[in-house]
């Protein structure tokens, strides 16, 4: 009896956390719609092709929200989530956009010692057609059928630390496209809060105008917040991200969730879904994925939608 009254308890105390982080990103959504539709804007690239893809499958299933997500490839949405990520290994991804069109990325992590220190890593590469109208929007030149004839390439490395209840990182980025070249900060602040994380991050500092080289995009500063939550539900393990993307005077909320179960210890599968306020008219709000684990090795499924049927398959990799 006192088990199945403790299941109960935990049980309903995840309902109501994850009904307060819903909450939270339908009030923010609902301020978002509000401010948009008093300044009808179109959403402002965020930079070259190779800052506009999803850094992993399991970022992409989640419609991008990772400002407080975890696992290596923080070093792209926010270094101070590198604390903790005590998980040895690398996590490879590879997301398929059009018959020539490949993102591949590469990241890792590792503890580095005094205030739980840890120094993370990562590359992202990007094939696409340069030709292709309205460069650098990454939709028209991944999804097209011509051969990629341009090339991007992302090198993050940072760092983080815990100090008095707050994790705090800082990651440099080399940028290389076509004929751009940039050397941007990131950082980022994060905390255990409301029971789950609250994250804060700037993106591309140092980046700015492309001085009016129109074969080069602009690399504006960008600021993303959110909320993430796990908790054990039942059998089930769920697991709840939010964030909300500001640029250029341009907001958008995303939300994801996946929800795992795990028969025996070190083997699980997960199912996720994801929702986003699209940054392109041909891109569709709904993201999905998959995930299963077996002992140290984890293989992560995402698609995203498009107008016109089409679609964009990726998978990642992770052996710890």
């Amino acid at each position: 009896m006192p088990a199945a009254i403790g299941t109960a308890v935990v049980t309903r105390a995840t309902i109501v956390h994850l009904l307060l982080a819903v909450a939270w990103v339908l009030a923010i959504d609902g301020s978002v719609a509000s401010a948009q539709d008093r300044e009808d804007t179109p959403a402002p690239l965020p930079g070259p092709v190779v800052l506009q893809l999803p850094s992993s499958a399991r970022t992409a299933a989640l419609a991008g929200a990772w400002v407080a997500g975890r696992d290596h490839d923080v070093i792209f949405h926010n270094p101070a989530q590198l604390v903790g990520n005590t998980r040895a290994g690398v996590d490879l991804s590879l997301i398929r956009y059009g018959p020539a069109s490949t993102s591949k990325s590469l990241a890792s992590s590792v503890a580095a010692g005094k205030w739980s220190a840890t120094l993370g890593w990562g590359v992202q590469l990007v094939d696409f057609d340069r030709d292709a109208a309205g460069y650098p929007r990454a939709v028209d030149v991944l999804l097209g059928d011509a051969p990629s004839n341009g090339t991007g390439a992302l090198l993050a490395v940072g760092g983080a630390i815990l100090f008095k209840g707050v994790r705090a990182g800082i990651a440099g980025k080399y940028l290389s496209e076509l004929d751009q070249h940039a050397l941007v900060a990131d950082v980022g602040v994060a905390r255990n809060q409301l029971g789950g994380v609250l994250a804060f991050a700037v993106q591309n500092l140092g980046g700015g105008s492309a001085d009016d080289d129109e074969a080069n995009a602009d690399i504006p500063t960008q600021f993303t917040y959110g909320y993430s939550l796990s908790r054990p539900a039942g059998v089930l393990d769920v697991g709840l991200f939010t964030q909300v993307t500001h640029r250029d005077g341009w907001a958008a909320p995303a939300a994801g969730v996946e929800v795992g179960y795990g028969w025996i210890e070190g083997f699980n599968v997960v199912l996720r879904a994801g929702i986003r306020r699209p940054e392109r008219d041909v891109q569709q709000p709904v993201t999905l994925g998959a995930g299963i684990t077996g002992d140290r090795l984890t293989i992560e499924y995402a698609v995203q939608f498009f107008d016109g049927g089409r679609a964009a398959n990726g998978v990642t990799v992770r052996w710890r």
